[in-house]
């Protein structure tokens, strides 16, 4: 289960939480977060995906009728389509469909999509940057649009105390291995800084891939095996961060991350591409750094910036992260804007 899968069963367990009546069902086979609905008193129900989409489609709606909802909030693109049809044979269910990542350019099942998204109440973009995006290639949602960042538990993910800031400094990665997120780029940018007093942990590999080997054999081309580690995904990431010095994100493009949400409320000092909603979050010379993630030099750059801080400056940068996730990226500020988007709604 990922990040947008996260988010949904978080807000289904803080909308049960406000006095709601909130379930969640799901089509796949999966655990899908299955302790923290229990935890939340919120119902999980699964229906059988045999038979095609129409199928899947048909069984959503027979449920929603049976159940007497009033409000379907859907994630992810593929659902998102399956709920806009729904809407079809359920029309006084209001939706909710949700935007998870940021578009680069505009693409035929895009704009499938998109009109698709007519039939729906009301988009929540995770990503101010999304939201803009759709302003621009689909004027007639702007009415629809809403932007609401993704939540970070910042009980869970908090500060780990005072730190002691021996070289060398341990920058973290948290997310998953593959083009989209740049991991080659860093591990040559790791190789032009030359920063000998800056160590790199990847958490995020899965099954070994090409792009694993791809990585593990720069690595070894670049002479930085004692200095960049490649490691499988976590389900305890609040212990690597508490481990960690700083935490870097290279992405090639993002919606809002979760793992930066995390590593901000952890209190680590942030290293991040330039794109997406990024800059709302990382403040240049402040919380940490900003780079272009098609530039490696740019990369090495902000790598040099982070190992010349002092430790007071590395305190304070982890000071302002913390602050920032509080202010816009805990739960409160998440279920807050869900209960206005909802009590905004038109019933019938």
């Amino acid at each position: 289960m990922g990040g947008a899968e996260r988010q949904l069963a978080g807000l289904a367990a803080m909308l049960r939480s406000a006095g709601e009546d909130a379930e969640v069902l799901t089509y796949r086979v999966g655990g899908f977060y299955e302790k923290e609905l229990a935890d939340a008193g919120v119902p999980h129900i699964s229906i059988p995906s045999d038979g095609g989409d129409r199928a899947i489609v048909r069984r959503i709606a027979a449920h929603l009728k049976d159940s007497g909802c009033d409000v379907l909030v859907s994630f992810l693109a593929g659902t998102n389509i399956k709920a806009c049809m729904v809407k079809r044979l359920c029309p006084n269910v209001k939706l909710i469909v949700s935007e998870r990542n940021v578009n680069l350019r505009l693409l035929p099942h895009d704009i499938y999509r998109f009109l698709l998204y007519r039939r729906a109440d009301a988009i929540v973009c995770n990503s101010y940057a999304q939201a803009e995006f759709m302003r621009r290639h689909a004027p007639a949602l702007c009415g629809k649009l809403s932007s609401i960042p993704n939540f970070v538990d910042t009980v869970r993910f908090s500060p780990a105390g005072e730190r002691e800031y021996n070289a060398p400094l341990r920058v973290v990665t948290t997310a998953r291995l593959d083009s989209r997120k740049n991991a080659l780029g860093l591990i040559r940018a790791a190789a032009a800084a030359g920063c000998d007093n800056l160590r790199f942990d990847w958490y995020g590999a899965g099954a070994e891939d090409r792009y694993a080997r791809r990585c593990k054999a720069l690595i070894a081309q670049l002479g930085l095996e004692d200095r960049f580690g490649i490691h499988p995904s976590v389900s305890d990431a609040e212990r690597i961060y508490a481990e960690a010095d700083a935490f870097c994100l290279p992405s090639f493009y993002e919606g809002t991350p979760n793992s930066l949400a995390e590593a901000l409320a952890s209190g680590l000092p942030a290293l991040c591409s330039r794109v997406s909603d990024n800059s709302m979050y990382v403040q240049e010379g402040t919380n940490g750094f900003l780079f272009n993630p098609n530039s490696v030099e740019s990369m090495a750059e902000a790598l040099r910036a982070l190992a010349a801080l002092t430790p007071a400056q590395l305190d304070a940068f982890g000071r302002e992260s913390r602050r920032r996730a509080e202010e816009k990226l805990s739960k409160k500020v998440f279920i807050e804007r869900y209960m206005a988007l909802l009590k905004g709604l038109p019933m019938e």
